[in-house]
């Protein structure tokens, strides 16, 4: 794959052009697929993670001409994804494969990159990013911020230069304040625009002092997806009042009450599981914090030989 240029990331972010052709799309699923089987579609969250194919979560994943490729603005085309986006896919079974039917690139964080004594923030949300994305060269300017939420803030995968007017922030939305929402610790003015507790969103609007002004919002992850079966997801847990305890931070998926999740605690992980309204995860494969490191393991795959520990949940 040839290397992305500015362009093509720009593209990304407001492309209203679908892509051509490609070849048939597939979800290559071996012996021991993590994935469980059974009728249904399949979720699949996490960080884009290499080509020859699309690698994410250890999974491997074809594309093809029927293939949707969406953002938060429109439509786009494979030839503008670059390691390191975060991306939702939805696929369904055909036999012993899952065949992708949309592909979506979740940017966390549209806005201005600030930077106080070697703080980030965009949008009011803490933002870590790892030495090798060299973010201090974007602070002023806008981006389009990419990576897994936690119960801190976002760690980022993937910063780029955003050419959009519009700030935006996606994830779950969360109580803040008596009778306030919010997202991550940003509180929402929704201005009569309806905001559903405990979901993914992904909104628009103005970031300021406050908070941030919404002026749209998109709900869900999966919302052309029928008979959601399966979910596979990369990131963090975090602390909630109701049983399991846990949940993913910035999914919007609530885990099934009986899953076991403390032995994970502050790892970062890639779940795998059915899903029937909540996520019966049953096992998470530690992965590694550096960057490098995570990319190198997940592109061998997830399999028995998976070299990293593996908690049954």
């Amino acid at each position: 794959m040839r290397q992305k240029t500015r362009r093509d990331i720009l593209s990304l972010l407001g492309s209203t052009v679908l892509l051509a052709s490609c070849a048939p799309a597939v979800v290559t699923r071996a012996g021991n697929d993590p994935f469980e089987g059974g009728i249904g579609g399949t979720g699949i969250v996490g960080v884009l993670t290499g080509f020859g194919s699309l690698l994410i979560n250890g999974v491997t994943v074809d594309v093809a001409r029927t293939t949707r490729y969406t953002t938060s603005f429109g439509a786009t085309s494979l030839d503008a994804l670059v390691p390191g986006m975060s991306l939702t896919v939805y696929a369904q079974r055909r036999g012993d494969r899952l065949v992708a039917k949309d592909v979506f690139v979740d940017h966390l964080l549209i806005g201005t990159l600030r930077g106080h004594q070697g703080a980030l923030h965009v949008n009011g949300v803490s933002v870590q990013a790892p030495s090798a994305i060299h973010a201090h060269t974007l602070t002023g300017t806008r981006v389009a911020v990419s990576g897994v939420w936690s119960a801190s803030g976002v760690i980022a995968s993937r910063i780029d230069p955003a050419g959009m007017d519009k700030d935006m922030i996606a994830g779950t939305i969360t109580p803040v304040d008596e009778g306030i929402n919010g997202i991550g610790s940003v509180r929402l003015d929704a201005q009569g625009v309806r905001l559903m507790t405990g979901q993914y969103a992904a909104v628009m609007g103005t970031s300021n002092d406050e908070g941030f002004n919404v002026q749209s919002i998109g709900n869900g992850r999966f919302a052309r997806a029928t008979s959601l079966r399966n979910l596979s997801v990369e990131g963090y847990l975090e602390p909630i009042n109701t049983q399991p305890g846990f949940r993913i931070a910035g999914l919007g998926h609530s885990f099934a009450r009986d899953v076991s999740l403390g032995s994970i605690g502050a790892r970062r992980a890639v779940y795998f599981g059915r899903y029937d309204g909540l996520f019966g995860a049953s096992r998470g494969y530690i992965v590694p914090e550096d960057m490098d490191a995570r990319r190198k393991l997940l592109n061998r795959g997830i399999s028995e030989g998976f070299d990293g520990p593996v908690i049954e949940i």
